[in-house]
């Protein structure tokens, strides 16, 4: 009788242990369901290729006299739960005594502020999906938590680009090449961010670059380190942004990488060896001077082509030609090159940095919402069956 006993203590156990689990894994897709149920869906607009008969110069207003930039840098944050090795200060103080006018914190969804400099450019990086499409938020004061960990398509990556550019931030698409965050897909359609973090250390994406470009989005570059432990030499001082503005305080800078006038540069040997002195349009050519020889400049113009390719020189020069919506320029020796932000056809007004409006599906958007609010009940009825006994025995 014991034996009976003792089994039928075990088998409840065992039912109620069986019971908590599954009503534990309930509750966690309850959270991801209601996640979800904040989608927007959109119509899918895709952009309008640049065109215009004047051309559009970011450099129009450049100096060499510019400020080294680096706004992707992780410290030890989150009681040390993300990876970040070093105190906050000790970041700052080390890329600052090695030429940096700039350096930026941007940790996940916690924004730091270095109080040693009264224009410090607050960044955090969002996102935290299995995709790792995350985004550096630039010059904002308000963390955003709104993400989709698992299942992204085009009206998740859209719905979170619109939310953060609410808070008022500058957007940049962060390492979009990593996991295929990104494709060129997506590049057709994606509005409202404003650079491509397109050299950084573990990925390189001007193929994602010249896709939004090609599609007609004016997407300046950003070149940043993402180096997570500053002990290891091999995570720094190796991609970083040269930006031309009229002083060095936050809203100069601001504006100028707002108007393009920057360039990205990348050297694995942590060498400044050449910089920009001019870039100059004058009717439909372009003009291009470094300030020592380059082993090879290239003009790039739409889906990526090579129009134009010139050796073992510091200038050059090219004819847009009518077929070209944009021309961008590199500059490379050996493993070390730079990259500059594009020139591109516009009406002589401005252009349009947001590319063409967003237009929002309501009527999916509320089916798509009220049926992802409809599965939250069903979870939470389930949950509610599964425990109805332990609930009445507490009763």
């Amino acid at each position: 009788m014991l034996n009976v006993k003792n089994s039928n203590s075990v088998s409840r156990f065992v039912k109620r242990i069986l019971v908590w689990s599954l009503s534990f894994m309930l509750v966690l897709i309850l959270i991801l369901v209601l996640q979800y149920s904040r989608i927007e869906i959109f119509y899918k607009e895709k952009n309008k290729p640049f065109s215009g008969d004047f051309f559009y110069n970011p450099y129009k207003n450049f100096t060499p006299e510019t400020v080294k930039a680096n706004f992707h840098t992780h410290s030890s944050c989150w009681l040390k739960i993300t990876s970040g090795a070093q105190s906050p200060d000790r970041i700052y103080s080390y890329y600052k005594k090695n030429g940096y006018d700039i350096i930026s914190i941007s940790n996940y969804h916690r924004i730091s502020i270095d109080h040693a400099a009264p224009d410090y450019i607050p960044v955090y990086e969002h996102g935290y999906n299995y995709k790792k499409f995350h985004q550096l938020v630039i010059n904002c004061r308000k963390v955003t938590f709104l993400d989709f960990p698992f299942f992204n398509n085009y009206h998740t990556k859209q719905t979170v680009i619109k939310v953060l550019g609410a808070t008022g931030g500058l957007i940049a698409l962060a390492h979009p090449d990593m996991r295929h965050a990104c494709t060129a897909a997506d590049m057709k359609y994606l509005k409202g961010y404003d650079f491509i973090e397109v050299l950084n250390i573990k990925n390189i994406s001007t193929k994602l670059w010249d896709a939004a470009l090609t599609a007609g989005y004016p997407a300046w570059i950003i070149a940043d380190d993402d180096c997570h432990d500053i002990d290891n030499p091999d995570l720094l001082f190796n991609n970083w942004n040269r930006i031309s503005a009229k002083g060095k305080n936050r809203e100069d800078i601001l504006n100028a990488l707002k108007a393009g006038c920057a360039y990205g540069v990348r050297n694995p040997d942590h060498l400044e060896t050449n910089f920009l002195e001019s870039c100059k349009v004058k009717q439909n050519e372009i003009s291009v001077c470094f300030s020592n020889k380059a082993g090879r400049i290239t003009f790039v113009a739409d889906g990526g082509a090579i129009r134009k390719e010139v050796h073992n020189a510091a200038c050059s020069t090219y004819k847009i030609a009518p077929k070209d919506s944009y021309v961008r320029i590199e500059a490379r020796k050996g493993d070390a090159f730079i990259l500059l932000n594009p020139v591109i056809r516009y009406n002589g007004f401005q252009i349009n940095r947001t590319g063409n409006p967003l237009h929002v599906n309501t009527a999916l958007t509320f089916l798509t919402r009220g049926g992802l609010i409809l599965l939250s009940i069903s979870i939470l009825m389930l949950i509610f069956v599964l425990n109805k006994k332990n609930i009445r025995r507490r009763d």
